[in-house]
């Protein structure tokens, strides 16, 4: 054997040994990472059964599925088969006013907990709140660039609006929504699902998908993920879907002609910006306080939506007020509101406010739609679910 055949073999038997004493290198620094952030042992997320019993940190979930079963209120104003003694508030008694006299509506004000919050944004409020969500922690071996986490989680693709991730700030220490803030680095990171909002529940493949994307980011980010236990998360889902339906209501108020001629659309617009209200894209006017919370709106009645450009020349035989009930702060005052505004815009147009079904409203049909709300509101707030908040906002989007 030449020299060169020696010097050869030796070489080859040093890079062998270099790479396995790397590989037991990294062996050794992930199993300080998992024990560190494992003391006991966990289950493979995506392959453990799991059972049925929420665990204690989501105590809502079992009082939310043991409501009782009870029809759901229709997203519509109807009366009562009975007259009911009731007298309404002065604000709302109907008034024979013109254009001139119909007033901006007073903003509501937001629940103390909840002042100088916006109560309606594009962007989902940071959060990692596990009533609705189901969190998954990752413990990264270093603090982990923004960059290079955003890029990560572009890769793997489109997670949906439901999923957020959210990191801790290396010099802040506090939360922030990844790539919204200041942080250049991240000490820990949590991914979130939202388990449930208006299009339903989330399901057993849409959550082993994510859990499949999180670990991948978790890979590539050399960290440890810490998944909870899947199916409470399904129970909770299905128990937080059942919830949202029972208490899901759209409130309309309609105002219809009287003697058959057609309201001017020029008109509904002047009386509509008179009391404060803006027409915005989807072709309704819609009434938003100061703290941008939309509270109400109105939309034609015809199938024609309102628009800039054809409101010169429009006409209609109806007009509807819609109110999204669990999405609106202190709602039985922006009830009365939007039913004091319906009342004037139909005194001056001459026309007649009329449930769905053109029955005119009663006293006794609009108390018992105040009872109906302050149950709704009152099933919410035990749940932890306040209308308007932040966490209604998400689950009913």
């Amino acid at each position: 054997m030449s020299e060169l055949q020696i010097s050869l073999l030796a070489i080859g038997l040093l890079i062998v040994a270099g790479v396995y004493g790397f590989n037991r290198y990294q062996e050794r620094r992930y199993r300080r990472i998992a024990e560190k952030a494992f003391p006991a042992r966990q289950e493979d997320v995506l392959l453990e059964s799991g059972t049925n019993t929420l665990p204690d940190t989501l105590t809502d979930a079992h009082e939310i599925a043991g409501f009782r079963e009870e029809s759901r209120i229709e997203p519509i104003i109807s009366m009562p088969p009975e007259e009911m003694p009731v007298e309404l508030a002065e604000e709302l008694a109907a008034a024979e006013v013109s254009i001139e006299q119909i007033e901006p509506v007073s903003a509501v004000e937001s629940q103390p907990e909840e002042r100088g919050k916006p109560l309606h944004e594009d962007r989902p409020v940071v959060s990692q709140d596990e009533t609705i969500n189901y969190r998954v922690q990752l413990h990264p071996s270093e603090s982990v660039g923004a960059a290079a986490l955003i890029e990560a989680i572009q890769r793997q693709g489109d997670f949906g609006k439901r999923v957020h991730w959210l990191g801790m700030n290396s010099l802040t220490g506090g939360w922030e929504e990844v790539g919204q803030g200041s942080a250049e680095e991240y000490l820990n990171i949590a991914a979130t699902l939202q388990l449930a909002d208006r299009t339903g529940p989330v399901s057993d493949s849409d959550l082993a998908a994510f859990c499949s994307q999180v670990q991948t980011v978790a890979d590539e980010l050399v960290a440890v993920a810490e998944f909870p236990k899947r199916q409470p998360a399904l129970a909770l889902a299905a128990a937080l879907d059942q919830f949202c339906a029972d208490v899901d209501v759209l409130i309309g108020a309609n105002i219809i002609t009287q003697n058959g001629e057609a309201f001017a659309a020029t008109k509904v617009r002047a009386m509509s910006e008179a009391a404060g209200m803006k027409l915005q894209p989807d072709g309704a006017f819609h009434y938003i306080n100061d703290e941008g919370a939309d509270l109400f709106s109105l939309a034609n009645l015809d199938p024609t939506p309102f628009s800039a450009e054809n409101i010169r020349h429009l006409s209609t035989h109806g007009i509807t007020f819609l109110f999204d009930v669990p999405r609106v702060a202190d709602g039985v005052r922006v009830f009365n509101q939007m039913l004091t505004v319906a009342r004037q815009m139909a005194s001056s147009l001459g026309g007649q406010v009329v449930d769905d079904n053109r029955r005119p409203l009663s006293d006794a049909g609009i108390a018992r739609i105040k009872q109906q709300l302050a149950d709704i509101y009152a099933r919410m707030e035990a749940q932890q679910i306040k209308s308007g908040s932040a966490r209604a906002l998400r689950l009913f989007s």
